[in-house]
C-alpha cells in the first residue's frame, strides 16, 4: 500500500471514529455534561486532524510502506495490552494501569527505573486529578472496592 493511499484510509477511519464520538456524546445524560464536552472536544480534534491528514500531499514519491517495523515490539504491545483488559476488572483502573505502564516500559527496552516510576506516577496523578476527580468520571476500583 503506498503511503498516499494509507493516510487517505487511516483519515477516513479517524473520520468515522470522530462521528462515533460525537453521536455517542449525545447520549450522555445531564450530569455527565461535562465530559460530554470533553468528548465533543476529542471528537472536533480528531474530525479536524483526520481532515489535514486527509488532503494532505505527500512530498516524496509514493513508495511502499512497511506495516510493522518491529514485529517483537507490537507483538509485546498487544500482549501486555490484552492482559491489561483482562486485569481491570479485577485490580482496578490505577493499579493495572500502573502495571501496564511499567511493564511495557521495561519491555520496550526502557531501562531507567526513577524515570519509569515518575513518568507512570505522573501520568497517573493526571488521569486521577481530570478525569476523577475534576469530570467525576467513575473508574473501575476492582476488588479495592469503592
Amino acid at each position: 500500500m503506498t503511503r498516499s493511499s494509507m493516510n487517505r484510509l487511516f483519515a477516513a477511519g479517524g473520520l468515522g471514529l470522530a462521528a462515533a464520538l460525537f453521536l455517542g456524546a449525545n447520549s450522555f445524560p445531564d450530569r455527565a455534561a461535562d465530559a460530554a464536552r470533553y468528548v465533543f472536544f476529542l471528537a472536533g480534534t480528531l474530525a479536524v486532524l483526520s481532515l489535514v491528514l486527509f488532503l494532505q500531499k505527500t512530498p516524496s514519491p509514493d513508495s511502499h510502506v512497511q506495516w510493522v517495523r518491529a514485529p517483537r515490539n507490537f507483538t509485546v504491545t498487544i500482549a501486555v495490552m490484552i492482559t491489561y483488559g483482562i486485569l481491570i476488572p479485577w485490580l482496578g483502573f490505577f493499579p493495572a494501569s500502573g502495571f501496564f505502564m511499567i511493564a511495557l516500559s521495561w519491555m520496550l527496552g526502557f531501562r531507567r527505573p526513577l524515570f519509569v516510576l515518575l513518568a507512570t506516577g505522573l501520568i497517573l496523578g493526571f488521569v486521577y486529578l481530570v478525569f476523577v476527580h475534576f469530570l467525576g468520571v467513575p473508574v473501575p476500583m476492582g476488588f479495592w472496592g469503592e
